[in-house]
Protein backbone atom coordinates (compact mmCIF):
# COMPACT_ATOMS: atom_id res chain seq x y z
CA UNK A 1 0.00 0.00 0.00
CA UNK A 2 1.67 3.68 -0.77
CA UNK A 3 -0.51 6.12 1.05
CA UNK A 4 -0.30 9.45 -0.73
CA UNK A 5 -2.07 12.79 1.33
CA UNK A 6 -3.73 14.50 -0.90
CA UNK A 7 -4.85 18.26 0.29
CA UNK A 8 -5.53 22.15 -1.21
CA UNK A 9 -7.33 24.87 0.12
CA UNK A 10 -11.46 25.72 -0.31
CA UNK A 11 -11.80 26.72 -4.30
CA UNK A 12 -8.26 24.85 -5.14
CA UNK A 13 -10.30 21.87 -6.78
CA UNK A 14 -9.08 19.24 -5.10
CA UNK A 15 -11.70 17.49 -4.97
CA UNK A 16 -11.93 17.20 -8.78
CA UNK A 17 -8.23 16.11 -8.22
CA UNK A 18 -9.34 13.27 -6.33
CA UNK A 19 -11.73 12.18 -8.39
CA UNK A 20 -9.56 12.51 -11.56
CA UNK A 21 -7.17 10.01 -9.28
CA UNK A 22 -10.16 7.95 -8.60
CA UNK A 23 -10.53 7.28 -12.00
CA UNK A 24 -6.93 6.55 -12.61
CA UNK A 25 -6.95 3.56 -9.82
CA UNK A 26 -6.67 5.16 -6.46
CA UNK A 27 -8.55 3.93 -3.40
CA UNK A 28 -9.95 7.33 -1.59
CA UNK A 29 -10.36 8.10 1.84
CA UNK A 30 -12.18 11.14 2.05
CA UNK A 31 -12.12 13.03 4.95
CA UNK A 32 -14.97 15.63 4.33
CA UNK A 33 -17.20 12.88 3.96
CA UNK A 34 -16.15 11.11 6.93
CA UNK A 35 -17.04 14.26 9.07
CA UNK A 36 -20.22 14.79 7.58
CA UNK A 37 -20.79 11.04 8.60
CA UNK A 38 -19.82 12.06 12.39
CA UNK A 39 -22.67 14.58 12.32
CA UNK A 40 -25.33 12.09 11.28
CA UNK A 41 -28.70 12.05 13.36
CA UNK A 42 -28.10 10.19 16.81
CA UNK A 43 -24.18 9.74 16.49
CA UNK A 44 -22.25 10.64 19.64
CA UNK A 45 -20.27 13.61 17.63
CA UNK A 46 -24.16 14.99 16.69
CA UNK A 47 -24.85 15.04 20.70
CA UNK A 48 -21.73 16.49 21.26
CA UNK A 49 -22.15 19.00 18.86
CA UNK A 50 -25.69 19.76 19.27
CA UNK A 51 -25.37 20.24 22.77
CA UNK A 52 -22.29 22.80 22.27
CA UNK A 53 -23.85 25.13 19.66
CA UNK A 54 -27.79 24.31 20.54
CA UNK A 55 -30.87 23.05 18.56
CA UNK A 56 -30.90 26.15 16.57
CA UNK A 57 -28.37 24.33 13.73
CA UNK A 58 -31.16 21.74 13.46
CA UNK A 59 -33.24 21.94 9.84
CA UNK A 60 -36.66 22.98 10.99
CA UNK A 61 -38.46 19.76 11.78
CA UNK A 62 -36.04 17.78 11.64
CA UNK A 63 -32.91 15.97 13.30
CA UNK A 64 -30.53 16.74 10.75
CA UNK A 65 -27.96 19.47 11.52
CA UNK A 66 -28.16 22.26 8.78
CA UNK A 67 -24.21 22.49 7.59
CA UNK A 68 -24.53 25.88 6.23
CA UNK A 69 -25.87 27.57 9.40
CA UNK A 70 -23.09 25.55 11.52
CA UNK A 71 -20.62 27.13 9.39
CA UNK A 72 -21.36 29.97 9.45
CA UNK A 73 -21.33 30.19 13.16
CA UNK A 74 -17.83 28.32 13.83
CA UNK A 75 -16.31 30.44 10.88
CA UNK A 76 -16.80 33.51 12.33
CA UNK A 77 -15.41 32.39 15.95
CA UNK A 78 -11.70 30.65 16.09
CA UNK A 79 -13.10 29.32 19.54
CA UNK A 80 -15.86 27.95 17.76
CA UNK A 81 -14.57 26.72 15.13
CA UNK A 82 -11.69 25.17 17.83
CA UNK A 83 -14.38 23.74 19.60
CA UNK A 84 -16.24 21.82 16.65
CA UNK A 85 -12.65 20.43 15.72
CA UNK A 86 -12.52 19.29 19.28
CA UNK A 87 -15.12 17.02 18.66
CA UNK A 88 -15.47 15.86 14.74
CA UNK A 89 -11.55 15.55 14.28
CA UNK A 90 -10.91 12.90 16.55
CA UNK A 91 -13.70 10.72 14.84
CA UNK A 92 -12.25 11.52 11.70
CA UNK A 93 -8.74 10.49 12.86
CA UNK A 94 -10.12 7.37 14.02
CA UNK A 95 -12.35 6.60 10.99
CA UNK A 96 -8.99 7.14 8.72
CA UNK A 97 -6.90 4.78 10.58
CA UNK A 98 -9.67 2.28 10.36
CA UNK A 99 -9.72 2.24 6.79
CA UNK A 100 -5.93 2.54 6.24
CA UNK A 101 -5.59 -0.93 8.34
CA UNK A 102 -8.23 -2.49 5.90
CA UNK A 103 -5.89 -1.78 3.06
CA UNK A 104 -2.61 -2.09 4.99
CA UNK A 105 -1.81 -5.88 3.29
CA UNK A 106 -2.50 -4.76 -0.65
CA UNK A 107 -1.05 -2.98 -3.45
CA UNK A 108 -3.42 -0.15 -3.83
CA UNK A 109 -2.67 3.24 -3.96
CA UNK A 110 -4.26 5.03 -1.43
CA UNK A 111 -4.97 8.91 -1.34
CA UNK A 112 -6.61 10.58 1.59
CA UNK A 113 -8.60 13.69 0.59
CA UNK A 114 -8.20 16.00 3.19
CA UNK A 115 -7.77 19.73 3.26
CA UNK A 116 -6.19 19.75 7.32
CA UNK A 117 -3.60 16.88 6.89
CA UNK A 118 -1.44 18.67 8.72
CA UNK A 119 -3.92 20.17 11.14
CA UNK A 120 -5.36 16.47 11.89
CA UNK A 121 -1.80 15.11 12.33
CA UNK A 122 -1.48 13.06 9.53
CA UNK A 123 1.11 13.59 7.57
CA UNK A 124 2.84 10.81 9.36
CA UNK A 125 1.25 8.15 7.90
CA UNK A 126 1.81 9.42 4.33
CA UNK A 127 4.32 8.08 2.28
CA UNK A 128 3.79 11.55 -0.19
CA UNK A 129 2.27 14.30 0.12
CA UNK A 130 -0.03 16.13 -2.88
CA UNK A 131 -0.52 20.04 -2.99
CA UNK A 132 -3.59 21.26 -5.20
CA UNK A 133 -2.57 24.78 -5.49
CA UNK A 134 -4.76 27.96 -7.48
CA UNK A 135 -4.45 31.68 -6.94
CA UNK A 136 -6.41 33.13 -4.23
CA UNK A 137 -8.97 35.27 -7.07
CA UNK A 138 -9.42 32.07 -8.96
CA UNK A 139 -10.54 29.90 -5.56
CA UNK A 140 -12.98 32.67 -5.02
CA UNK A 141 -14.06 32.87 -8.31
CA UNK A 142 -14.68 29.45 -8.34
CA UNK A 143 -16.04 29.56 -4.99
CA UNK A 144 -18.92 32.33 -6.08
CA UNK A 145 -20.13 30.47 -9.28
CA UNK A 146 -19.99 27.10 -8.05
CA UNK A 147 -21.64 27.68 -4.00
CA UNK A 148 -23.00 30.84 -4.23
CA UNK A 149 -20.69 31.68 -1.53
CA UNK A 150 -20.19 35.55 -0.51
CA UNK A 151 -17.06 36.89 -0.05
CA UNK A 152 -17.13 37.34 3.31
CA UNK A 153 -17.76 33.94 3.82
CA UNK A 154 -14.89 32.71 1.29
CA UNK A 155 -12.47 35.08 3.50
CA UNK A 156 -12.97 33.29 6.91
CA UNK A 157 -12.83 29.83 5.61
CA UNK A 158 -9.85 31.11 3.66
CA UNK A 159 -8.40 32.28 6.43
CA UNK A 160 -9.17 29.32 8.94
CA UNK A 161 -6.65 27.17 6.85
CA UNK A 162 -3.16 27.26 6.28
CA UNK A 163 -1.02 29.74 4.34
CA UNK A 164 -1.45 27.57 1.02
CA UNK A 165 2.29 28.64 0.16
CA UNK A 166 3.43 26.92 3.46
CA UNK A 167 0.44 23.92 2.51
CA UNK A 168 2.71 23.75 -1.47
CA UNK A 169 6.36 24.22 0.73
CA UNK A 170 5.57 20.89 2.68
CA UNK A 171 4.32 19.36 -0.68
CA UNK A 172 6.36 16.40 -2.38
CA UNK A 173 4.54 17.25 -5.47
CA UNK A 174 2.76 20.45 -6.38
CA UNK A 175 -0.07 20.77 -8.34
CA UNK A 176 -0.79 24.19 -9.96
CA UNK A 177 -4.74 24.34 -11.14
CA UNK A 178 -5.38 27.85 -12.23
CA UNK A 179 -5.84 27.08 -15.46
CA UNK A 180 -8.81 24.48 -17.54
CA UNK A 181 -9.83 21.79 -16.55
CA UNK A 182 -7.98 19.74 -19.26
CA UNK A 183 -4.64 20.81 -17.75
CA UNK A 184 -5.50 19.02 -14.52
CA UNK A 185 -6.18 16.12 -16.23
CA UNK A 186 -2.96 16.26 -17.56
CA UNK A 187 -1.50 16.65 -14.10
CA UNK A 188 -3.51 13.88 -12.94
CA UNK A 189 -2.02 11.40 -15.86
CA UNK A 190 1.68 13.01 -14.46
CA UNK A 191 0.95 12.31 -10.35
CA UNK A 192 -0.30 9.19 -10.96
CA UNK A 193 2.43 8.04 -13.12
CA UNK A 194 4.27 8.91 -10.18
CA UNK A 195 2.52 7.19 -7.55
CA UNK A 196 2.67 3.92 -9.46
CA UNK A 197 6.26 4.03 -9.96
CA UNK A 198 6.47 5.18 -6.11
CA UNK A 199 3.84 2.24 -5.32
CA UNK A 200 6.32 -0.46 -6.92
CA UNK A 201 9.42 1.10 -5.48
CA UNK A 202 7.93 1.13 -2.25
CA UNK A 203 6.82 -2.87 -3.13
CA UNK A 204 10.39 -4.16 -3.80
CA UNK A 205 12.30 -2.08 -1.87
Amino acid sequence: MLVAGLTGGIGSGKTTFAFLLAERGASIIDADALGRDALRPARPAWHSVVGQFGDEILQPNSMEIDRKRLAAIVFASPHKLAALNAIVHPVIIKEIADRLERFARTNEVVVLDAALIAELGLEESLDVLIAVTAPQAVRQRRLERARDMDPTDIQARMDSQMDPAEVAARADIVVRNDGRLEDLVGEADRVWAELERLRDAKRSS
